[in-house]
């Protein structure tokens, strides 16, 4: 696969995702109430196989075609680190020309992608819902979706009906401003400001990401090029429109403001972020850790812990009183947990030694759910030794282990909480040829998941094994034939001119 012309490689991605936003009206999801479901449009695309299949194989093609122009925009910027370390003269403005490539090419490739129906994810449907709860008065820590009327009709998925929300009290606040600031209006334009909030966590990220890059010395486009680029992010942070773009924004605006010693502020952003999902309390330390310094002793340590946790705490507790829920969202943390991931290693352990345990007629449901706790307390206890055993490393680096400990331990891994590992890689820096891979097949892996669950494969199956087979099929062989492609191109391009890819940092440019 060569390195496509700028041009090229920007129409390229703007194809796919304007064939994304095509295919969205004939498979994105609707709720069973939406207005939309009575034009004329709708029920003709929709009702039709042949159209569905269309529809679907657009979104595909789409996808792959935003697969190759961002792997094709990656190994330009391999090029050109590269070529800048051989003349450090030219750094500086290859450098600049870089980031506007990465720049332009993620606002043209996202923007259009505003205007698709929900898909890969129905979690937009259920801050709907919740929204609804906060309007009527109701508690979301206490009361399922189930406790308003019509709640099916919006579309929310009926695993949460009688779920407890599994947000923080700022993301419980937003879905409540939302919800009455569209309350007369249909429930696609509420979709649409959930939409819109997650693209601006996405900027907010994007913007303090670029903002570590330079502090840290690192490659500014390559940290964009993974962060705000990728169709990974994109699926999920627009499409999808998950609040995880506004943790992660929090929590790296958070770490940037702790290494640039405004701790304080650092904390109060990480706290927010923790207001969104409670998942992002694993950064807190860090925070504590970066105001401490590297070289600081235990008794320092633990004062900067003691103090980030009491600013977190009282924040916290102010926005809980502040909006009538309290600490409710500690007892929902096990909400995401009730679900698991096929694909995820304590999952697939799990399931292995229970079907072990049923065939000696031992109860093999009670083993699976032991060894999905065990493991979940085997990330957390990996967590805490990182904090503790090895807090003088690079903190950034510690984060990305503390996350990893915590997700990939967990029996649910969805394609958003890879983008928590990658999103953190990115700002700690990618340097050698493996890390490079590791961000680019994960990327690869979390999008097919991403593009396979929401056709409800197994149902289907059941009924019409041709869409889910064959829409899967074409997006396997693609995303592979893409990867094979790019691996030749990287060792041709980078061996023929004499350049070693695995000394080829994505992430740093040495100081002219």
């Amino acid at each position: 696969m060569p390195v496509l012309p700028p041009r090229i490689r920007l129409l390229l991605g703007i194809a796919g995702s304007l064939l994304i936003v095509v295919g969205s009206l004939g498979v994105g999801w609707l709720g069973p109430g939406s207005i939309l479901r009575d034009w004329l449009f709708f029920s003709l695309l929709r009702n039709s196989r042949f159209a569905a299949s269309v529809c679907a194989i657009f979104v595909v093609v789409g996808a792959l075609l935003l697969l190759l122009a961002w792997i094709s925009l990656g190994l330009s910027l391999l090029a050109t680190a590269r070529s800048a370390k051989r003349d450090p003269d030219a750094a500086a403005r290859r450098s600049s020309t870089a980031l506007s490539q990465v720049v332009t090419s993620a606002l043209a490739w996202g923007l259009p992608l505003i205007l698709t129906l929900p898909m890969f994810s129905r979690d937009m449907f259920a801050y709907v819902g919740q929204g609804r709860l906060m309007a009527a008065g109701l508690n979301p820590y206490t009361t399922g979706m189930a406790d308003i009327p019509g709640w099916y009709e919006i579309g929310v998925d009926p695993t949460w009906a009688d779920s407890q929300t599994p947000y923080g009290p700022v993301f419980v606040w937003l879905e409540k401003v939302a919800m009455m600031a569209t309350h007369a209006m249909p429930t696609e334009v509420t979709i649409f400001l959930f939409r819109l909030m997650a693209v601006a966590g996405l900027a907010m990220l994007a913007y303090y990401a670029w903002r570590i890059a330079k502090h840290r010395g690192l490659n500014e486009a390559g940290v964009l090029w993974i962060v705000a680029a990728s169709p990974l992010v994109l699926m999920n942070f627009v499409i999808a429109g998950h609040n995880d773009s506004l943790m992660l924004g929090f929590i790296v605006g958070g770490v940037y403001y702790a290494l640039k010693d405004r701790p304080i502020l650092g904390t109060i952003f990480v706290t927010i972020a923790i207001g969104v999902k409670p998942i992002a309390l694993v950064a807190l330390p860090i925070i504590g850790l970066i105001w401490a310094g590297q070289a600081a002793g235990w008794g320092a340590v633990i004062r900067r812990w003691l103090a980030v946790t009491g600013i977190s705490v009282g924040i916290l507790a102010l926005m809980g009183w502040g909006i009538g829920v309290g600490f409710g969202w500690i007892g929902a943390l096990s909400t995401p947990t009730a679900i698991s991931s096929w694909y995820a290693p304590a999952n697939i352990l799990g399931i292995s030694i229970g079907g072990l345990f049923n065939v000696v007629g031992l109860d093999g449901g009670l083993t699976q759910t032991i060894v999905k706790l065990a493991l979940l307390g085997v990330g957390a206890s990996f967590t805490t030794y990182l904090m503790v055993k090895r807090r003088q490393a690079d903190p950034l680096w510690l984060l990305v282990g503390a996350f990893a400990g915590i997700v990939l331990l967990s029996p649910v891994i969805h394609p958003w909480y890879g983008l928590w590992m990658i999103t953190f890689i990115a700002i700690a820096g990618v340097q050698r040829r493996w890390q490079i891979r590791t961000v680019v097949y994960a990327t690869v892996f979390f999008m097919l998941i991403g593009l396979s669950e929401p056709l409800d494969l197994i149902p289907r199956i059941q009924i019409d094994t041709m869409i889910p087979v064959s829409v899967i099929g074409l997006a396997i062989i693609g995303a592979t034939t893409i990867l094979i492609a790019a691996e030749y191109a990287s060792r041709r391009r980078f061996t023929a001119s004499g350049l070693v890819l695995a000394a080829a940092p994505l992430s740093r440019v040495e100081p002219s």
